[in-house]
């Protein structure tokens, strides 16, 4: 069989994207790095807490169609993976307890409700990603009880600007015989302020392995059945930044079309975005800044067959809104008093409709403080959150109310003169049931389940602990990072096996359960009930950095592993991600610029009740580019060629609910060109 990897088949594409800002090669990127989620000035390298920024040409590198692919060769962060969509998984934990924002506020889309629904956050949007491993839920509440991802967009500038600035991508990918692009500006005089910016991307079937589909007839292609997937979105923002007060608005869409693997079925998306920021410092004596920001998403998508009729149709109308004020010193103490407050009204009609119109409010109070104790750094904070889920009044449905409490406090301590350091932090954590824990009741044609919710199930309790030591020259930087979380309470979806024949329990569309696998007539669903347990998370995550002074060259290596155990004997924790390694080589002089990478990833045979293992395999990518000076500003124009897996390794992730049916892409080529002026 032919193998797409080898051929020239690229298709030019005019379309307009907003990019990531070029900051030269990432060995250059300096070590001080704000993180814009956390409203107390923190730069990520000293938080006790474990924070990656993504940015500049790291960013650029990496970016593809799914958030959860972009960043998983971050350690302790993996891809969901369902085709092309792909959500971030943070050390084992994903859908509802890792939270997606854009700009610190809520993405508010359906993606929590199922891994088919993709993050509406477009990594193409991103000029900065924020992953803050481990509990965040003192600014975020409970659905970041694991985690959180933040896209930095900076639709509404908050520095004033000058002139006119640019920057602009357009690559062409062999995976999918397609490829993106587009272009991002902004500018501003005397304060004032804009942005504009638009994205396109679009690609067929993609390409996959030839052994990866032996004996199936319908992939004879080579390419995966319907992983097309088609987006284009944009975005305006304007703001006025003064002395002492600045205000801002901003404005985006995104129409996204994509197909389900393993069904004759596809995704219709369309979302738009409305934001405002307003922030007013010193307002008085005693008080710093006082920050208003709230975010307005309306919401859809319809799963259409194969004839273009709608099945099912999602409707999601919500909107986010945060309140914070930052104090003076008090005794030492810097600390913001915060409240969010967040409310979304969903619905799925259809014949799939499987989880029943909701609406859910929640309302937290927080407070966050950094406090310095000689050489050390401490930080802590609590939260309250309210959460109310009320079903629509003719499902009969009861409406569910949890008071959740969130605590943490971490230090980090230098030790001697060379640039050694440690870290600490507890969390105790809550999480409220999603509605799809507690209402699901139906068939789920896309991860072939019938899930089956239960309205008794109580709040989620984790208590964390990490530890972390690490050291910074100018030469070296390496970091290692033990955790270990602890849950009461863990809701998790278990497969049954009720006649107990050792066999997942098989239902039709009607949820009566037809068990005989090798009968024509067997269901064709596996059933999946949700149930409580305790759960203990262990892993450890490791990085380091090395260029000498000087040198083009610069290597990265890390590792990480997570296991998930049920207290209760049912074995792990289901689509645990497995361990892996990687190693990174990059290298700039002058003009030219490219890097290597090499990610093993081991074999999953650490099994939930009922699941299969899944093989190891190793990807390798990398990139040459080439770069000319453009204009008097520092612009450039850089030319790219970067390949990905070049191994043609059949990757099937065992975090996928899909893995049987879709593999990951096969070996392909880009080529394109990064510019900014």
């Amino acid at each position: 069989m032919p193998r797409p990897g080898h051929r020239a088949v690229i298709r030019t594409l005019a379309c307009a994207a907003s990019v990531a800002a070029f900051a030269g090669p990432c060995m250059a990127q300096p070590a001080e790095v704000r993180v814009t989620a956390t409203p107390l000035p923190t730069d990520g390298l000293e938080a006790p807490q474990s924070i990656t920024v993504l940015r500049g040409l790291d960013l650029e590198r990496r970016q593809s169609f799914s958030l959860g692919e972009t960043l998983s060769a971050e350690p302790g962060v993996q891809s969901s993976g369902f085709g092309t969509v792909g959500r971030p998984i943070i050390r084992g934990l994903d859908g509802p307890r890792v939270r997606v924002t854009a700009d610190g506020l809520e993405s508010l889309d359906a993606s929590t409700l199922s891994p088919d629904h993709a993050v509406t956050a477009d990594p193409l949007a991103a000029r900065q990603v924020e992953v803050l491993r481990g509990p965040a839920t003192l600014l975020y509440g409970g659905g970041a009880i694991g985690g959180l991802v933040n896209v930095v967009t900076d639709r509404i500038p908050q520095a004033r600007l000058s002139g006119v600035r640019g920057e602009a991508q357009a690559f062409t990918d062999s995976a999918g015989r397609g490829g993106a692009g587009g272009v991002s500006l902004r500018g501003g005089a005397r304060g004032l302020n804009w942005t504009a910016s638009g994205f396109g991307r679009e690609a067929g079937d993609y390409v996959i392995p030839g052994n990866a589909v032996a004996g199936d007839p319908t992939s004879a292609s080579g390419r995966l059945p319907n992983s097309f997937a088609r987006s284009h979105g944009g975005s305006l923002g304007a703001s006025y930044v003064g002395t002492r007060f600045t205000a801002g608005l901003a404005w985006s869409s995104l129409d996204s079309r994509y197909g389900i693997p393993g069904e004759d079925a596809s995704i219709d998306l369309r979302q738009t975005r409305t934001e405002a920021l307003a922030e007013w410092l010193d307002p008085v004596a005693g008080i710093e800044s006082i920050r208003l920001r709230t975010a307005r998403n309306r919401y859809r998508h319809d799963e259409l067959e194969s004839t273009g009729e709608v099945g099912t149709a999602f409707r999601n109308d919500g909107r986010d809104s945060r309140i914070e004020m930052r104090h003076a010193p008090l005794a030492g103490v810097r600390g913001v008093l915060g409240v969010q407050l967040r409310d979304r009204r969903f619905s799925a009609l259809g014949e799939e409709a499987y989880v029943p119109p909701v609406r859910e409010r929640f309302e937290g109070l927080f407070y966050v403080a950094q406090r310095a104790l000689g050489p050390a750094q401490l930080e802590f904070g609590a939260r309250h959150e309210n959460a109310r889920l009320d079903p629509a009044a003719d499902t009969a449905l009861p409406s569910r109310r949890f008071g959740l409490r969130s605590a943490s406090v971490g230090a980090t301590l230098p030790v001697g003169d060379a640039g050694y350091s440690v870290g600490a932090l507890l969390t105790h954590a809550q999480r409220a049931p999603s509605l799809e824990e507690l209402y699901a009741d139906g068939p789920h044609a896309a991860t072939r389940t019938f899930e089956i919710g239960d309205t008794s199930l109580r709040r989620e309790r984790a208590t964390n602990i990490e530890l972390s030591l690490r050291r910074t020259t100018p030469t070296l930087q390496w970091k290692v990072a033990a955790f270990v979380n602890r849950f009461r309470d863990y809701i998790y979806g278990r497969l049954t096996d009720d006649n107990g024949d050792g066999v997942p329990d098989r239902t039709d569309e009607e949820g009566a359960i037809v068990n005989a696998p090798g009968d024509a007539g067997a269901g064709d669903l596996s059933r999946v009930a949700y149930a409580h347990a305790g759960a203990v998370f262990r892993g450890l995550e490791a990085q380091a950095r090395w260029q000498p002074q000087g040198s083009p060259w610069a290597l990265r290596a890390f590792g990480d592993v997570a296991r998930g155990t049920l207290s209760d004997g049912g074995g792990a924790v289901p689509r645990m991600t497995p361990a892996r390694v990687g190693l990174v080589a990059d290298y700039a002089r002058g003009a030219w610029s490219g890097f290597a990478s090499v990610i093993a990833v081991q074999r999953q045979s650490r099994l939930a009740a009922l699941e299969t293992p899944t093989a190891s395999y190793t990807r390798v990518d990398g990139e040459i580019a080439y770069r000319l000076p453009l204009g008097a500003r520092d612009g450039s124009l850089q030319f790219f060629v970067q390949g990905r897996n070049l191994l043609n390794e059949e990757i099937r992730l065992a975090t996928s609910f899909i893995k049987d049916v879709a593999p990951q892409p096969g070996r392909s080529v880009l080529v394109g060109v990064r510019g900014r002026l």
